[in-house]
């Protein structure tokens, strides 16, 4: 039994901040304290030993590391860093900047893939795109990676993603009906606060600076509230409130990492098995015998099609049910 009784416990927010360029994503990750910065655009480069000043009169210098890579093994290799102990007691908050950058990079890596495979068989380099596969490697690449965030975050340190924005538009294509973060899908469940930033154009000509609450599981702020000059201060109390408190350490990620691992042990002997039934299935010559084969694959619920898709249990009933039948 993994239960454990519950109790109040110390942890890291965890923030998606996404928006258009200029909107005011960087200067709001830099509001956190003692900020180590993963920046894949240089972006970051603008406000490294400066002091930042809000709208608001506010000033922050909290930038205290950076690392300039859109390596997607590299940003593995730093989370894995911090949920080790590399820095703790010097950092408090880990910023990605930009999480797009990211996934951009997964699907230019899961694109090439397909090109090289219309290469081999002599297809149209033009017409690779991702395959359903591919697609589910960047889902399992994104589900790894946030599963990291989410052990730092249990470790109390505060993450902050920062992304781009999309358009969504009508059935038409004319009008945008939304904004969304240009990242994966599935990843906005994982986060505690996400914020859309925006300007306002003032009647003096002067930007104001904005974010409108997606989304707040502190309940500091609500949903479809607007912030003017957004910053961690508003948060801090909640997360100061939690000073003193153990925190819960989780192993997220390494519990991915060995269901990950199973399922591809389990794929790999299913893919052998599934070919060794076929080889068998080619020797049968009495007609009476294929179809006793192919009843039990019925009542199994089993296609030929979708062999590799079956268990390494059902495969092997399978095959001594038919090496039965040639004995």
């Amino acid at each position: 039994m993994s239960f454990r009784k519950a109790r109040a416990t110390k942890i890291g927010g965890k923030f998606l901040s996404y928006g258009e360029s200029g909107s005011g994503k960087s200067t709001f990750q830099l509001t956190f304290p003692k900020v180590a910065c993963i920046d894949s655009e240089t972006g970051i480069a603008h406000y490294e030993g400066k002091d930042i000043e809000l709208n608001n009169g506010k000033t922050y210098n909290n930038l205290v590391m950076v690392d300039n890579t859109s390596d997607l093994d590299e940003l593995e290799s730093d989370l894995d860093d911090f949920i080790n102990g590399e820095y703790d007691g010097q950092i408090e908050t880990l910023s990605i900047d930009s999480e797009t950058k990211f996934y951009n990079t997964m699907q230019i890596g899961a694109t090439e893939v397909e090109e090289r495979r219309a290469r081999k068989k002599g297809g149209d380099v033009d017409d690779a795109g991702i395959s359903v596969k591919q697609w589910g490697r960047i889902k399992i690449i994104n589900m790894k990676l946030q599963q990291a965030k989410i052990d730092l975050s249990s470790k109390g340190t505060h993450v902050v993603s920062v992304a781009q924005e999309i358009e969504l538009k009508d059935d038409d294509g004319k009008k945008v009906i939304g904004y969304k973060p240009d990242m994966h899908k599935s990843v906005k469940f994982d986060y505690d606060t996400i914020l859309r930033h925006y300007t306002k154009k003032e009647k003096d000509g002067s930007v104001s600076f904005w974010a409108e609450v997606i989304k707040d599981r502190t309940n500091v702020t609500k949903v479809g509230q607007q912030i003017e000059n957004p910053c961690f201060d508003i948060w801090k109390d909640y997360y100061d409130s939690m000073n003193g408190l153990e925190t819960n350490t989780t192993s997220y990620k390494n519990d991915l990492k060995t269901s990950t691992e199973s399922m591809i042990d389990q794929a790999d002997k299913s893919e052998v098995l599934a070919a060794e039934f076929k080889d068998i299935l080619k020797t049968f010559k009495d007609k009476d015998t294929l179809l006793k084969v192919n009843k039990l694959m019925k009542d199994k619920g089993v296609s030929i099609k979708e062999l590799e898709m079956q268990t390494p249990e059902v495969l092997t009933e399978l095959i001594d049910f038919a090496k039965l039948q040639l004995a």
